[in-house]
Formats: structure tokens, sequence, C-alpha cells
């Protein structure tokens, strides 16, 4: 399954704006962008940060 910046943001309890800056950095495991839009895929129900 798939999420946006602000499900993962609720998840993760950080804003969307800190979800953005991970996923800047690369530190959001198998996310990539599409367009303008990042998509960010679950594992075990819960995004994965390095």
């Amino acid at each position: 399954m798939m999420i946006s910046t602000a499900q993962a943001a609720e998840l993760l309890g950080v804003s969307a704006t800190r979800v953005r800056f991970l996923l800047s950095k690369g530190r959001v495991k198998g996310a990539y962008k599409v367009g303008r839009t990042w998509v960010i895929p679950l594992f075990d129900g819960m995004p994965v940060v390095t």
C-alpha cells in the first residue's frame, strides 16, 4: 500500500514538513516522486525511516 506525506506524518507522529525533509534526504525506504508528489510505501503498516 502507498500513502501520501500527510498520511505518513500522521502515522509517524511528526509534521508533514519533517516527512518531506526526510524524503528529500533519501531517508524513507522505497519512497519515490511522481511529478511533484511523493509516494511512500508501507512496510508492516508503517513507513520505514532510516
